[in-house]
Parts: C-alpha cells; structure tokens; sequence
C-alpha cells in the first residue's frame, strides 16, 4: 500500500499521507511521494485545483524520527527530501486547500502557512516542537508564524515548544473554519470545486501575486536549512534524539 496516494477527479488533485500506524510520520519515501504528487499535479492539464489530507484523526506527526537517525547513521546532517517537498509546493502554480483532522506536528504545521486555505476539525492542534529536539524552524517559519501570529506567540510556539489549539488557529487565521471532523472532506471538496470553477488565468494570476514573495521564501528556507543541518550534528541534538527514540521502543 502506497504511504501517500494521488487522485484527479473533476479537476481536483488529492494529495494524501496515508500512514496512520506510525501517525503519518513523514520519512524520505512520504517525502518523495509528496513532492512528486505536487509536481505531477502541476504538469496535469486536468487539475485545477490540490488538497492536502492526512488519515482520519492524524494530519501528521512531523517528521520520522527514525529518518533523523539514519542520517546522522549516514554521516550527513540534514536529507533533501523535506527542502524538495518545500520547493515544489512553493513553486505550485495552482492553488492548494488543506483539511486538517486531528495533529498537525512539526512540518505538517509549517506547510500549511504555504497553503492558499485552510480547513481543520475542532480536534486538530498545531505543534511546531523544534527547539525540544534540538534543532530550529523550517519551511520558512522564522517568518511565516510571527508575521500571522505575531511575536510572542512565535516565540510561545517556536521556543517554548506549546501547540496551537484548533480554535486559536482559527482565531489567528492560520485556519478559515473549524468544522466536525466528518464534515471535513465534504467542504473542502465543495472549496476546491468553487475555486476549479474560476477562470483559470486570473486565479492563477491573482495566487501569484499573493504569493509575491516566492524568491525570498526560498532563501530564508535556505537560511533555516544551513542551521537545522548544523543542529543536527550537535551533542545536545543527538542526545536529545537518543531519548525520543528510546520513548518510541
């Protein structure tokens, strides 16, 4: 069975982690099949629009720490997989809609700032745990949490390490509505299917410029990049990384 999956139907493409027995914890073959459903999505004359889901009552646990382990295994420091996700959903000329049901952990909060809109069931949550392993924002999120949350809920998601609850993230706007988790899947259809409606050079044309900043995104990613691959070498990250793995046996 395919760990994500990738359907067309009416001009929709869905894009889905399909994990649940490890939480959808995304390891380099979900990385790579995540990257390759936005490409593909992209390069199809018959999408129009992409949704991004999880499993029923997990989004994503973030990364698999299992992938951390076998990299440092590998002598390296941070892999290309998750930066090669990051770049092909920046570089979407189509508009994307995620539906959020259940945890939204590490890179599976900070890819929804990249999303056009949002959608989560009132028992989503948004947790953004780096500082507690030992490593530093991602994706952007240096930039993108303080400049929607503003700074001091930055800090209290980026250092002190305290989830997001559902109903803040609809106060914040990190989420358009709060909505029961079977309920889901059905509006965020009916969205995307407004959206595929739409003339689609001014859609795409009124997405890039709200996405103006594309070029800068991708260097202050590079920015976090550099550090998140120095981090990891650090004692204080492989120690912290030895006892999550222990918690996880």
């Amino acid at each position: 069975m395919s760990v994500v999956t990738s359907t067309t139907q009416d001009a929709i493409c869905t894009i889905a982690m399909n994990r649940p027995d490890k939480l959808n914890a995304l390891n380099r073959e979900m990385y790579r099949g995540l990257t390759e459903g936005f490409i593909n999505a992209n390069a199809d004359d018959n999408c129009r629009v992409i949704t991004i889901k999880g499993s029923q009552g997990i989004f994503t646990a973030g990364n698999d720490i299992g992938d951390f382990a076998a990299a440092l295994t590998e002598g390296g420091g941070r892999f290309d997989e998750p930066f090669l996700l990051m770049k092909a959903m920046l570089a979407s000329e189509k508009p994307i809609v995620a539906s959020v049901d259940g945890a939204a952990i590490g890179i599976g909060t900070t890819l929804l700032f990249h999303c056009d809109l949002v959608y989560a069931s009132h028992g989503a949550s948004f947790h953004a745990p780096f500082a507690d392993l030992g490593v530093c924002p991602e994706f952007g999120s240096s930039e993108t949490i303080p400049a929607m949350l503003g700074s001091h809920r930055a800090a209290q998601m980026l250092l002190l390490g305290e989830p997001l609850s559902a109903i803040d993230a609809e106060r914040f706007g990190l989420v358009n509505q709060l909505l029961d988790s079977d309920a889901l899947d059905q509006t965020v259809n009916g969205v995307a299917a407004k959206l595929s409606a739409k003339p689609v050079d001014a859609l795409r044309t009124s997405r890039k410029l709200l996405n103006a900043r594309k070029q800068e995104m991708l260097e202050v990613i590079e920015r976090e990049g550099e550090q998140f691959g120095r981090l990891m070498q650090t004692p204080e990250f492989k120690a912290n990384l030895e006892r999550f793995l222990k918690k996880a046996d």
